[in-house]
């Protein structure tokens, strides 16, 4: 064999050996976009599909295996298997698909390329080995998600009930989008969860979450298409006891699962080897609850420690103080000096820990208090012989602003209120809407985002209320203004419209 033949022979083996390799390649430009499908055989929305069919997806690009298995869901827990090879994915029956039925595919964006780049969008496939395919949907988008956090979406039944469970399940695309495909005539509500949804009544405790603005969507014959928005909100947190530290025989430190403590006293007639129950009533920013119920057997305590200070509240004109258990206080044990003249101050008790003083001259900058004259149950007396107290007051600022006058176009029953937001701060600013107009006034230069939501929180109107889960509250409704305000000082900004329809 000639020494160019030879040559030649090599070549060719190396070149083939190179095709051979399969994996990401390297070089080039940074690869930043994730996975694209461009083809499925059979299309989406195909009948009268074999019972043993195979669904065949293609991508413009190879695949990581690992992200696939947990990033595909067959609804109605369908058993299927798969065939991963390079940009090609194949999902098949691991015995048949059922006859004359609907198998619904949903394919997560949590499917990655050797770079751990995302899909862009969700893919959602529908076959039939029927005749029949629904044709209903419901179309939609998320406002307030995080681009890099994955938001589901669940279709559940009308009316809710607690045990209600969602009957399909879809992620939004990375620009908050999503589409329920298919759905059967019917009335259904949705829910949104940032994460995976599971069990919506618990997963809302912790996670962001977004309900329907209207009580439900009827989709029928004559209606086989709706458009919704939900405004993804901050969990809807229930406080729960975790543990306890006995402060002295009737004091107890309550530690809480957000890493919060609080003072409870025990009824004085209950003695050690006693039950102590503890139930607890709490608001959360919508609502009021009950406490998951605490107990334990009530040990003997050697009570040796004196009583502190344990905080300190200036609110609305009422200065309240919080002792670290119960305290007896004698009149003079608050006072105020001025020029050595030692005025004694008037106080209440609020519970056997906390007291209040309900006026306070504007003059009174610090408050005394006499150790001497406080002592808890066990009689101890308070830590500090005289313990010096800052009345925190706030500074009125005078500042001058600009203004946003406008309007909104609202049909329905509930009051709304306006909230402009400061971009690049925590500054929020809120306005009743009284006969579909409002005045922001007075705000601060800068830029601001601006919307309006109904009221429908009865502990606070001025927060947006974001729906209940059980029993079931729908969430209200809002509109976003399309663009963002600049405020100047002595202007006004006037003509602009919220636009509810």
């Amino acid at each position: 064999m000639s020494r160019k033949i030879q040559q030649l022979y090599i070549f060719i083996i190396f070149f083939l050996i190179g095709c051979a390799a399969q994996g990401p390649l390297t070089g080039g430009p940074a690869d930043k976009k994730g996975p694209m499908l461009i083809t499925v055989q059979p299309a989406n929305t195909t009948l009268n599909i074999a019972q043993d069919q195979s669904i065949t997806l293609i991508f413009d690009e190879l695949l990581d295996p690992i992200s696939i298995p947990a990033s595909i869901q067959i609804e109605f827990d369908l058993k299927y298997k798969l065939i991963i090879r390079g940009q090609k994915l194949t999902i098949y029956p691991e015995n048949n698909w059922p006859l004359d039925s609907i198998v619904r595919i949903n394919i997560s964006r949590n499917i990655r390329d050797y770079q751990k780049n995302m899909m862009s969008a969700p893919i959602h496939l529908i076959y039939s080995t029927g005749s029949k395919i629904p044709n209903g949907s419901i179309i939609g988008q998320i406002i307030g998600y995080a681009p890099n956090k994955l938001v589901e979406l669940g279709l559940y039944k009308w009316p809710i009930s607690d045990s209600s469970t969602f009957i399909q399940k879809v992620e939004i695309d990375e620009k908050g989008y999503f589409q329920f495909s298919n759905i059967d005539y019917g009335e259904y509500s949705i829910v949104a969860i940032e994460g995976v949804l599971r069990d919506i009544s618990k997963q809302i405790e912790k996670k962001n979450y977004a309900f329907l603005t209207s009580d439900y969507i009827s989709i029928s014959h004559n209606n086989k298409e709706e458009r919704v928005n939900l405004l993804l909100s901050k969990p809807l947190k229930k406080l729960r006891i975790t543990s306890i530290e006995m402060m002295s025989q009737h004091s107890i430190n309550l530690f809480m699962d957000n890493n919060s403590e609080e003072i409870f006293i025990i009824d004085t007639l209950l003695a050690p080897g006693d039950t102590i129950v503890i139930n607890l009533g709490k608001t959360n920013r919508l609502e009021a609850y009950q406490v998951p119920q605490y107990s334990f057997i009530l040990p003997e305590i050697t009570d040796t420690l004196a009583p502190i200070l344990s905080k300190s509240v200036f609110d609305a004109d009422q200065f309240t103080l919080v002792f670290s258990e119960a305290i007896q206080l004698h009149d003079d044990a608050i006072a105020t000096i001025r020029d050595t003249i030692i005025t004694p101050i008037s106080f209440k008790y609020v519970n056997d820990y906390t007291i209040s003083i309900p006026t306070l001259a504007d003059s009174i900058n610090k408050i005394q208090l006499f150790g001497e004259y406080i002592h808890d149950r066990a009689g101890n007396v308070f830590a500090d012989s005289i313990k010096a107290v800052i009345i925190p007051r706030k500074q009125e600022e005078i500042s001058i602003g600009g203004n946003i006058i406008g309007a909104v176009n609202y049909n329905d029953k509930h009051p709304i209120k306006v909230e402009a937001h400061k971009i690049g701060s925590e500054s929020y600013y809120i306005s009743d809407v009284v006969n579909k107009e409002f005045n922001l006034l007075n705000l601060p230069a800068g830029l601001y985002e601006l919307w309006g939501f109904e009221v429908l929180n009865t502990l606070d109107p001025d927060v947006y209320f974001s729906g209940i889960w059980f029993p079931y509250h729908r969430a209200a409704q809002f509109a976003m203004y399309p663009d963002t305000i600049d405020v100047r000082v002595h202007w006004d900004v006037e003509g602009i419209i919220i636009d509810f329809e």
